[in-house]
């Protein structure tokens, strides 16, 4: 296949260790995607559907990891996961948002026609400020398959945090929301460690809904749009199933304020249109915080599909030799909510 003038992405053989570089292109967030997001989510937090214009986190991450694709995963396999992930400002709307990555590891598979790589990602606003950083790793398929890479003997993985501690979590400054607005009956001091919130709400997925959510951010990777590379199944772009699951979490977070910090997040099976996604949340840690409004909940939220798991309260995530995730998780992530106590 000649290339022309027209790229095709870079492959595994092409990641340099330490390599930075910008990424096109710059993205003003503005009410349209808010009003997209609610529509295809049905996202409900209220913290952003005001009037402040308040852009929801998860737009602010769809819109940073898309900035990279032609770059980092254009050629992907598959999104393996992410570490350290903070959003360290609010965006609000009319602000631009632009990306810069730095290639921090690399590592050639056994079968030599993949390879993963590690990128360090930061996006800034306009004034440049980070408004969102982490690290994500992802399986790029290799330009030669017949060729071993110096990286299949001797591999560059990073070391990672496991968790983002308390103290290094950002504040959103601002008003909460009011429990009339948020319907909720719960607060920071109502949750407690190793409890299960099943959250009920299933949804189907469909082929016009998580195509054009994955468009509406630029995202053009090629395995979530072109039937005949993926043998008549476009993968889910990952951060769909992840949107979906948030939004369900809602039915008893009801007061949460918004998601500040991802210290894990793996896409544990694929996900393709057809699946009906549900939901649950394990408690993890509660916290409290510098700011004595609101308290910190460290939280699982798993992402299941085509089952409700609420009809199975015991389900486990992983198969029986405590490795391998069942085959109906398809989202495990680990992250940091904050949520106001009560009569603050």
């Amino acid at each position: 296949m000649g290339e022309g003038k027209g790229s095709i992405g870079n492959f595994f053989e092409d990641f340099v260790i330490g390599r930075e570089q910008p990424c096109a292109t710059p993205r003003v967030l503005t009410s349209a995607e808010t009003a997209w997001h609610i529509a295809t989510t049905n996202d409900r937090t209220p913290r952003f559907c005001g009037a402040e214009g308040r852009v929801h986190p998860l737009v602010v991450f769809h819109t940073v990891i898309a900035q990279t694709v032609r770059d980092v995963s254009l050629n992907a396999r598959a999104n393996l996961g992410y570490a350290g992930m903070v959003w360290r400002t609010p965006v609000f709307h009319g602000d631009e948002i632009t990306t810069r990555i730095e290639v921090v590891g690399l590592k050639e598979n056994s079968n030599k026609e993949t390879g993963n790589a590690w990128v360090r990602t930061v996006g800034r606003n306009q004034r440049g400020e980070i408004v969102l950083e982490y690290v994500r790793w992802v399986m790029v398929r290799k330009r030669d398959a017949t060729k071993a890479t110096a990286y299949l003997d001797a591999p560059v993985v990073p070391k990672l945090p496991s968790a983002v501690a308390v103290g290094e979590l950002p504040a959103f400054p601002g008003p909460f929301p009011t429990a009339e607005q948020t319907g909720g009956r719960f607060w920071f001091e109502d949750y407690a460690k190793g409890e299960r919130i099943f959250h009920h709400d299933g949804m189907t997925v469909n082929h016009s809904d998580h195509m054009s959510y994955t468009r509406l951010f630029q995202n053009s990777a090629k395995v979530h749009f072109d039937a005949l590379r993926t043998d008549g199944k476009p993968l889910v772009y990952g951060g769909f199933p992840l949107s979906v699951a948030y939004a369900q979490a809602f039915n008893g977070l009801e007061n949460r304020s918004g998601i500040v910090a991802m210290n894990s997040g793996a896409h544990a099976n694929p996900c393709y249109a057809g699946t009906t996604i549900y939901s649950f949340s394990e408690v993890l840690e509660t916290h409290p915080t510098a700011d004595d409004r609101v308290g910190a909940l460290r939280l699982r939220l798993v992402a299941v599909k085509d089952l409700d798991p609420a009809e199975q309260p015991d389900f486990q995530m992983r198969l029986e030799d405590g490795k391998r995730y069942d085959p109906r998780v398809l989202l495990d992530m680990d992250y940091w909510e904050l949520v106001p106590r009560r009569g603050r």
